[in-house]
């Protein structure tokens, strides 16, 4: 197999189930009001070969780095979007596709050519949020979680900028359920896509996810149905601590993260774009059973 070259990142490659037929899924796919839930807060939309999708506002997906517009390059109805998205100078190419899957769809997103100077940028997480807030608003609505980009510049970070991580998302069940979704080792399974995940229901019990060493090691606190708390480590980054509440408001529960005791804001970098995911994620495994994503791969 040939290597991948060494001036860009491998292909970005996931996948969504959506539980509503084709025709629907791809006419809300490309609907500029739909695009207003998921992709942006100013949509202009022109979509035929030639044209292009434009996004802005503090909720889309675009900085200075990353071009705020996707330029249309092929169209097969109802089956492919071959679009190009400039990012660093570059111009990278998503092929989406919509393939029927039961009574519903799968939509499958293949971005590739990205430089290696975007790594920082996390956009396998930027993407695995795109999805769900897509997902969130055909089947529920609204988007689930929306990431603020006003304030996001990973390649010019100062030390006024934050050294934690703070997000909340409404999930509308009692707190039982976000609770138990995250300290049940079958629903992790499907929730973080975990294959053997660890879980010991007690201060200091064993909690892990994918591999010792990458991502949760132990509880710090544990008051069932309303805050978790465990520690953090991931490679050779220093020990941190992330602490998950649930509080019920009006029949749902406010869900709050707090990622904290990073040495710098440097060392937050991907942890507000990979919790935004997980707890857009959370609402949909909660309100849908599932949240239909799938990553076949990504950077590592």
């Amino acid at each position: 197999m040939a290597e991948p070259k060494e001036d860009v990142l491998p292909v970005i490659h996931l996948q969504i189930r959506i539980s509503k037929p084709l025709d629907e899924v791809w006419a809300d796919f490309l609907d500029p009001i739909m695009m207003l839930l998921w992709l942006g807060n100013e949509i202009s939309a022109d979509v035929r070969v030639g044209g292009a999708i434009r996004f802005l506002g503090p909720n889309a997906p675009t900085t200075p780095e990353i071009a705020n517009q996707w330029e249309i390059k092929e169209i097969k109805q109802k089956k492919v979007l071959l679009l190009s998205w400039r990012i660093m100078g570059v111009d990278t190419l998503l092929v989406i596709r919509f393939n029927p899957i039961g009574p519903g769809t799968m939509i499958q997103v293949n971005h590739g050519a990205v430089p290696v100077s975007a790594r920082a940028y996390h956009l396998p997480e930027h993407w695995n949020l795109l999805l769900a807030n897509f997902k969130s608003a055909v089947e529920l609505g609204t988007p689930a979680l929306r990431f603020v980009y006003t304030d996001y510049h990973p390649l010019r970070i100062t030390r006024y900028d934050p050294i934690d991580v703070r997000l909340s998302v409404i999930c509308k069940t009692p707190p039982s359920l976000p609770f138990d979704v995250w300290t049940n080792p079958e629903k992790l399974k499907h929730f973080i896509r975990a294959e053997e995940p660890k879980v010991d229901r007690q201060y200091a019990g064993i909690y892990t996810w994918w591999a010792e060493g990458k991502g949760p090691v132990v509880f710090k606190k544990m008051i069932p149905d309303k805050e978790l708390e465990f520690s953090w480590v991931h490679g050779d980054e220093p020990e941190t601590i992330v602490n998950v509440r649930f509080e019920e408001v009006n029949e749902h529960t406010l869900v709050t993260l707090h990622h904290h005791s990073f040495k710098s804001p440097a060392a937050t970098i991907g942890y507000d774009i990979g919790w935004s995911g997980i707890l857009a994620e959370l609402k949909l495994v909660c309100e849908l059973g599932e949240s239909g994503i799938e990553r076949i791969s990504d950077w590592g």
